[in-house]
């Protein structure tokens, strides 16, 4: 491969790569483990997709195989810690809505997180739910005033604003396996 097709793997293995040390210079990898799994994933898989495709010729299927497995890490960690949030929030409470915190993602939708006041224990807590929601659920948190919210023993800080496995995560999954199943495939087709 020629510098100029490299150039976008090496810029996303210098992103990942300075995320990564970013969060662990903050000393933040510890508050969710499994999402800064996927970021290690992510920076490892990306610099070896580098380095196969700048260091050894003819590594084509290699690289691509790496990229697949990569990618099928990412949408796995974060299918694992949906399913983790699942299951650690389980302790329902009554809580206020205080509104919802706005993040735009790339000029294609923008991700709802509500943020909530509670009380739980004799300790009262605000903060933005771990799960984002659509629109029309933030409208009708806004308009219903209080709803129940389900919090992790452990951490009371998180929590989430519905039981249930949603659309999303289901899809997260599917891509997980299909970019398993999509490594595989190149493997194979030797």
């Amino acid at each position: 491969m020629g510098m100029g097709q490299l150039l976008p793997l090496f810029l996303i293995a210098l992103f990942f790569d300075a995320v990564t040390v970013a969060v662990v210079r903050q000393g933040n990898q510890g508050s969710s483990p499994i999402v800064f799994a996927s970021l290690v994933a992510m920076s490892v898989g990306s610099t070896a997709s580098f380095l196969l495709a700048a260091l050894l010729p003819g590594s084509d299927r290699l690289v691509a195989v790496t990229v697949a497995a990569t990618l099928g890490t990412l949408f796995g960690c974060v299918t694992a810690n949906d399913l983790r949030a699942l299951f650690a929030c389980r302790t329902k409470v009554e809580a206020t809505y205080r509104g919802c915190e706005d993040v735009p993602t790339a000029h294609v939708t923008t991700l709802h997180y509500p943020v909530f006041s509670y009380e739980h224990r004799g300790r009262h807590y605000r903060g933005r739910s771990i799960q984002s929601v659509s629109g029309r659920r933030a409208r009708e948190m806004s308009a219903s005033g209080t709803c129940p919210i389900y919090l992790d023993q452990r951490r009371p800080t998180t929590f989430i604003t519905r039981r249930g496995v949603g659309v999303m995560t289901i899809i997260e999954l599917l891509c997980a396996l299909g970019c398993f199943a999509a490594a595989v495939w190149i493997l194979a087709s030797s």
